[in-house]
């Protein structure tokens, strides 16, 4: 009997989701619970799974289509007769949240249970024809790693998939001669530059041969991660007074004191960024303002102040700018904030976020000094009300006792929603933060 799977409301007030991947194509054999499409809605990027056991009949979509709630996605026949009654609703409507069989795959030829293609199944196009390869998530967060685009690489598992094997392979390969592949205009897997969490550059720019800025000309869809920051960013600009504030501060201490803590916290402390205190900086601040630590909602006309400081940081991901959230940053030392920071790094880079942990931030840090950049005017994420930008600490002219000299000087940007915060707080918020990112002791002293 045809099962019919249709979008779930996945709540927060989402209407439509993004097709992003299938996991399966039509004539496979899936399991119960087994991912089948990953999809992508303003709020997070998450794959849903089969409900029944059974062979994959249609797949109603292309990557890149727009589906709404209620719509059919893909139809599965059970092998039921068609008088059996169908699976309850109540297993139709439940996503898997990003982290199920198909994040965890050990990329063998039989992948996991029930995962493994058939080798005569088409793999889903998608949009404008262009076939996406056929690759796990964790095999795509490998290539993500070692810098392996996946379009070069020759799949040897069933059906054509590429295995983690096959990207390791390519790897070690040496460089072919000719000039790198130019980026599909429609599927969005060219690699963005990488960038180390959270490390202060100077002048850094984009390698070369990255994909960095690149597209072909003509009219291209607009989906994916794009489509999702351009909602938001028109969001933020078309209704967001924003207040924007630029200071310097003398990094001299914070740089010896990563240092000091780099050398004598042996391997645990080598992932210890110069973001991580930005983090517990800002989080000190939002802890001592609170009213920086909200939302505001104009139409229902309430504040709401958050218990908790959950810290978005922005993550430039092969996909386009991610921002997973370290939750309850306040409470954490910075040895913990080191290791959650480039725990969700990678994740973002290798594109394993849950849904979780892109929800529920109440401020943001966007760290665009790790590009070289100094000053900028970030946009803040609705509905939080404030986000704090550091730009590249370089030498530059800065006065001592009196005397000129020269130190390395950390930009920090801030900007605030005018309708909640008034420039008295906004100075005073920014004070407190750049106080604790220029004396590393007074976050010592707090857990």
């Amino acid at each position: 009997m045809a099962v019919e799977f249709r979008l779930p409301d996945i709540g927060e007030g989402l209407e439509e989701a993004e097709i992003v991947e299938w996991l399966v194509g039509e004539g496979e054999r899936v399991e119960r619970d087994q991912p089948v499409v990953e999809v992508l809605t303003d709020k997070s990027q998450t794959q849903l799974p089969s409900p029944t056991a059974g062979t994959v009949n249609r797949l109603a979509f292309a990557p890149g289509d727009l589906a709404r709630v209620g719509d059919v996605l893909f139809e599965i026949d059970d092998g039921r007769a068609p008088s059996t009654p169908p699976a309850p609703a109540a297993d139709i409507a439940q996503p898997a949240d990003g982290t199920g069989p198909a994040d965890n795959t050990a990329d063998a030829a039989t992948a996991a249970p029930g995962t493994a293609p058939s080798a005569s199944a088409p793999s889903a196009p998608s949009s404008g024809g262009v076939r996406r390869p056929k690759a796990s998530p964790a095999t795509r967060k490998r290539a993500v790693e070692l810098g392996v685009e996946l379009h070069t690489v020759e799949g040897t598992g069933p059906g054509g998939r590429i295995l983690r094997t096959d990207v390791e392979a390519a790897a070690e390969a040496p460089a072919a001669p000719s000039a790198p592949a130019a980026p599909s205009p429609t599927t969005g897997d060219t690699p963005a530059a990488p960038v180390p969490p959270g490390e202060p550059a100077v002048g850094a720019a984009a390698p070369a041969g990255t994909g960095l800025g690149q597209m072909e000309p003509g009219t291209h869809p607009l989906r994916g991660v794009r489509r999702v920051t351009a909602a938001n960013m028109a969001r933020a600009w078309s209704e967001i007074p924003h207040i924007w504030a630029h200071d310097d501060l003398d990094a001299t201490e914070l740089l010896a004191a990563r240092a000091r803590l780099r050398d004598e916290g042996g391997a645990a402390a080598q992932r210890l960024t110069p973001l991580a205190f930005f983090v517990k900086a800002v989080a000190r601040a939002l802890r001592a303002f609170p009213l920086v630590n909200a939302s505001i909602d104009p139409e229902a006309g309430t504040i709401t102040v958050h218990p908790d400081v959950h810290v978005g940081i922005a993550v430039a991901s092969p996909h386009g700018l991610v921002v997973p959230v370290v939750r309850h940053a306040d409470r954490r030392g910075l040895g913990s904030l080191a290791a959650e920071i480039a725990r969700l790094t990678d994740a973002a880079r290798g594109g394993s976020l849950g849904p979780d942990e892109m929800r529920g931030g109440t401020a943001t840090i966007t760290n665009y000094g790790s590009l070289g950049g100094r000053y900028a005017a970030p946009l803040i994420v609705p509905p939080q009300v404030a986000i704090v930008g550091f730009g590249a600490a370089a030498p530059r002219p800065w006065v001592v006792d009196g005397e000129l000299a020269v130190r390395p000087v950390l930009p920090v940007s801030i900007a605030v929603d005018h309708r909640l915060i008034d420039g008295d707080l906004s100075t005073a918020f920014h004070r407190h933060v750049m106080a604790g990112v220029a004396d590393p002791t007074l976050l010592l002293l707090e857990v």
